[in-house]
């Protein structure tokens, strides 16, 4: 109430429309990148009155700067000059949404509460809705399972996009770091047990829905909610075993689980006998038949374009230029973000992608190895958490989303910025 009473401010705007992200998310992609942009926007306008503009000297800022400079000065010269540098130069976007972030919640700390329910109810909601398509065949909005070869898919509030699991487990992580940084503030009482639940069954959903990189997000998250909450507790291995034995159970009991994680993932690499998808000479394939000519084509995209790749959202312009090898090779993007930057962005490119892959992993370890001397420090579970969402958005060996997407890029650079702000030192 207190919120409602004070004076309307822009930094009040800020919070609602970070508030409604998530939900934009779900609901209206439109909404949600046009959040995001009135977000930066307010951000600048408020930098020009008050001066501060010392977020330049920040090391990310200049990481990212250096970056979007290239790639856009690479579209420029690309073969869609206005498909090219319309994601380019726009991409600046998210870097001024972290750091309008990072300004936002450190003004004050009950900010953090107001989105940390916020992104709580958005989480409950759409779990709770997928459980409901799962039992009742059709969700609150009477959307039925997407029906996909033989199998049904849920999808939820996504309707006829398969990306309930995608989005749950590129949340969680990111979640459980706004928990552990909000009970390092003191602003909410311990809750793990209600988290602790609350993770498993949004795993247990992400299980369900079929989606097989998303369902390994997911057990990264709960392994390391599991030994990140009560770290180190006696009990610790028991939540893992219990967990194990829940997932393992499904999989081998829900015929829907078992028929698309495991006999259709044998199936699209080439190692059943029983095959559902076209092959050629038996060969074994990286992923399915389909990804691994996209990285066919993506790798001879690059070795034409080795320094500055064919310009970002290229893949899809040239890819028919003589680069395909059959009528699987050619789609949006290369379906894996290591060879999406190389075909896109080349070698200069892709030393930005490994930096920023080298400075989580690191500072992963880094906090991993505090806690063990400090077990009971939030501030360093809740970078984990954040590293751990960030390390999930730059996963190099398994298939992917377009790196460059608005919806992805979003969902990647909200834990950017609760990681500055966590970060005081801001070291990169």
């Amino acid at each position: 109430m207190n919120l409602i009473r004070k004076n309307f401010s822009y930094d009040l705007l800020q919070l609602y429309l970070v508030c409604l992200i998530p939900f934009a998310l779900i609901f209206s992609r439109f909404v949600a990148d046009f959040s995001l942009v009135v977000v930066c926007i307010i951000f600048i306008k408020k930098s020009f009155k008050e001066n501060i503009f010392t977020f330049l000297k920040d090391p990310f800022v200049k990481f990212f700067i250096l970056f979007w400079v290239i790639i856009c000065f690479r579209s420029l010269f690309s073969e869609n000059l206005f498909l090219s540098l319309k994601s380019s130069f726009f991409y600046i976007r998210f870097m001024l949404f972290a750091i309008a972030i990072k300004s936002l919640f450190e003004l004050d700390k009950k900010y953090l509460y107001y989105f940390f329910c916020s992104i709580s109810f958005c989480l409950m909601i759409i779990v709770f809705d997928g459980f409901i398509q799962f039992f009742y065949s059709k969700n609150i909005f009477g959307y039925p399972p997407f029906l996909m070869a033989d199998t049904y898919r849920l999808s939820g509030f996504f309707k006829d996009e398969l990306i309930i699991g995608s989005f749950i487990s590129r949340i969680l992580p990111f979640y459980l770091g706004l928990y552990m940084y909000c009970k390092y503030l003191n602003i909410i009482g311990n809750k793990d047990g209600y988290v602790s639940l609350f993770l498993l069954i949004s795993c247990i959903l992400v299980l369900l829905s079929g989606e097989r990189v998303a369902l390994f997000y997911a057990f990264l998250s709960i392994l390391m909610g599991a030994l990140l909450i009560n770290f180190l507790n006696i009990k610790w291995f028991l939540k893992l075993f219990t967990i194990g034995l829940i997932f393992l159970s499904i999989i081998f009991t829900h015929e829907g689980s078992k028929k698309r994680l495991i006999d259709k993932t044998f199936n699209q690499i080439g190692i059943s006998n029983s095959k559902e998808e076209l092959t050629d000479n038996d060969q074994i394939y990286i992923y399915s038949i389909h990804h691994h000519y996209h990285i066919v084509a993506a790798y001879k995209i690059f070795k034409d374009n080795i320094m500055f790749g064919s310009g970002v959202k290229m893949f899809r312009e040239v890819c028919e230029d003589g680069y395909s090898e059959n009528v699987f090779s050619c789609t949006t993007h290369p379906h894996n973000t290591i060879m999406q930057f190389l075909s896109e962005t080349g070698i200069v490119g892709i030393s930005f992608y490994f930096l920023s892959l080298f400075y989580v992993l690191k500072f992963m370890s880094i906090n991993l190895w505090l806690l063990i001397s400090n077990k009971d420090n939030n501030l360093h579970k809740a970078k984990i958490f954040y590293l751990l969402a960030l390390l999930i958005s730059l996963m190099p060996l398994l298939p992917s989303g377009n790196f460059f997407n608005n919806w992805i890029s979003i969902i990647n650079y909200l834990p950017v910025g609760f990681y500055l702000l966590s970060n005081k030192k801001n070291e990169l």
